[in-house]
């Protein structure tokens, strides 16, 4: 079953200033905090992708929590 047919969201959200696996795993961490969303951090392609319910968050959410560590979002 794909995100939208789950009533789920998909977010691609790219990530400014992540210079190593390091900073790939502080975002892994950060990410763990959020309860009931399915996540991966990339460092190849300096991003976080975010599956979640729309009722529990929104992107918005996300890129205040990449934000909160010093990275940029990329626009």
């Amino acid at each position: 079953m794909s995100p939208e047919t789950s009533g789920k969201k998909r977010e691609i959200i790219g990530v400014e200033g992540m210079t190593c696996v390091g900073c790939a795993r502080t975002l892994e961490n950060e990410f763990r905090k959020f309860d009931d969303i399915e996540y991966s951090v990339s460092f190849d392609d300096k991003s976080v992708t975010v599956t979640y319910s729309p009722e529990g968050y929104g992107r918005e959410d996300f890129e205040k929590a990449i934000e909160s560590h010093g990275y940029r979002i990329k626009k």
